[in-house]
């Protein structure tokens, strides 16, 4: 009997290099989502910095040039943190995106693996079969032989 060999070999590896993409791809956004939430924690933890220095200075008597200059920076971190917070909803989109091709590719490489898996199956139980039918004629030889 010929070996087996399964028509939709390259379909496969096709739809397995797809999938590794797909992976890749959601490793590569969930570590840019990560990125994005540390550089807000980093931007958060400056402004409140400079808030606490901003009431350590309140002490003293402050001019109304060093008082504006606080102003404009803490404006400036503000909307610096409204605009990281939009990356992040962002890359959270994108990173839901990818996981949705992940399992979108995940699924249509196990159909053609099922699929595969059935032939080989069935190519086995073929095998077998034709197994069987040689032993039987090798066994009714024999025992015409022997008569």
């Amino acid at each position: 009997m010929k070996p087996f060999r399964f028509r939709l070999e390259t379909l496969l590896e096709f739809r397995k290099t797809q999938k590794e993409q797909a992976q890749i791809d959601f490793l590569q956004s969930t570590n840019q989502l990560r990125i994005e939430k540390d550089l807000l924690v980093q931007l958060e933890s400056q402004l409140i910095d400079r808030i606490t220095l901003f009431h350590n200075r309140q002490q003293e008597t402050l001019s109304i040039e060093i008082f504006k200059s606080f102003r404009h920076y803490f404006d400036k971190i503000s909307e610096d943190v409204n605009v990281q917070k939009q990356r992040i909803v962002k890359a959270e989109e994108h990173r839901q995106e990818c996981l949705r091709s992940l399992a979108e590719a995940e699924k249509n490489y196990k159909i053609v693996d099922k699929f595969r898996e059935k032939k080989f199956q069935h190519y086995q139980i073929e095998a077998m079969n034709e197994e069987q039918k040689l032993l039987d004629e090798i066994g009714l030889q024999i025992y015409t032989r022997d008569k």
